[in-house]
């Protein structure tokens, strides 16, 4: 175990030349960072921002704190935006709240969060979504996807984790034990990621394509 562990550090530390400049952390960075030692930690200002939620109706069942939002729902939270068609949401003792997110048939919910540290922004979509305000978790179900920049990682299912960037993807739904769902997915029960080459591979690549003529340029 320690010798596999090893490994997935090492092969996280080749992943980025030591001779160039650091660049930001893509979505296969994360995810090594997230088999090698568990998490990446990061500190996330949104969580200490009011949350902010607007819909074109809602009701309240105020005995148990749970309020329903229905017509172009969205949920802000600093530089987190959540935007759904209907919305169960759910508050307990503490005044944390545990939303549930869904998408009129044909459309899906979206999300959008700026990482920290970053200047660019965690972006996802899905059917359906779960927001744990304690836990600092988004849960996408079906048609899942999540980009940074160029980067994509999409599945049945996405867990997220906006303070720790830890993320987990998975090619169907889970059910309520936390097992894959023997239903057929809608997808094809495969995860998939895709990754942008390095900036400086595109700009060489663009720097030798062909001209007019269908002739790449002699190099020097």
């Amino acid at each position: 175990m320690e010798k596999r562990s090893s490994s997935v550090r090492q092969a996280a530390l080749d992943a980025k030349p030591a001779a160039q400049p650091a660049r930001r952390a893509t979505l296969l960075t994360i995810i090594a960072l997230a088999m090698a030692a568990g998490h990446a930690a990061a500190e996330k200002a949104d969580r200490t921002k009011p949350i902010e939620i607007n819909a074109a109706s809602g009701t309240s069942d105020l005995a148990n704190n749970i309020q329903t939002l229905e017509g172009n729902v969205v949920l802000v939270q600093g530089t987190m935006r959540i935007t759904a068609d209907r919305m169960r949401l759910v508050r307990d003792a503490k005044d944390h709240i545990f939303a549930e997110l869904f998408a009129n048939a044909g459309g899906q919910i979206s999300f959008r969060e700026k990482r920290e540290g970053f200047s660019d922004f965690m972006e996802g979509t899905a059917d359906r979504a779960e927001f744990d305000d304690k836990a600092n978790t988004i849960k996408f179900f079906s048609r899942a996807k999540l980009k940074n920049g160029g980067d994509e990682l999409s599945g049945e299912f996405i867990y997220y984790n906006s303070v720790t960037e830890v993320l987990q993807a998975l090619g169907r739904i889970p059910d309520a034990k936390g097992g894959p769902k023997v239903a057929t997915p809608t997808g094809d029960n495969r995860v998939k990621i895709v990754i942008q080459p390095r900036a400086e591979i595109a700009r060489e690549a663009a720097k030798n394509a062909p001209t007019d003529g269908g002739v790449a340029p002699l190099k020097k």
